[in-house]
């Protein structure tokens, strides 16, 4: 399967083969299957630009709290997304 995303590579925050979430802080001291799953419940994304996730979190806010902040995240360690990012941009599909 290939999927064909524009990713924002120009902002990228610093960060190589960035990537965007939406990060929901709650307290969490459980670390079994359960807590495991409530961190889990702590990200939206991934996004691949900021202004995507923004605007996912503005259009949606009644589903987050005010804690919620979008956290721009490096895809560095991903090598398939690493990767993917460095091709040239013909064989990209954009």
């Amino acid at each position: 399967m290939e999927i064909k995303i524009n990713v924002d590579t120009e902002n990228n925050e610093g960060t190589e083969s960035p990537w965007w979430l939406i990060i929901d802080p709650k307290q969490n001291f459980n670390v079994s299957n359960q807590g495991l799953h409530n961190i889990a419940g702590m990200i939206t994304g991934p996004f691949f630009s900021r202004s995507s996730a923004q605007a996912h979190l503005d259009g949606r806010r009644y589903n987050f709290s005010a804690n919620a902040k979008v956290f721009c995240h490096s895809g560095y360690w991903s090598y398939e997304y690493k990767n993917a990012l460095r091709r040239p941009t013909e064989s990209r599909g954009v």
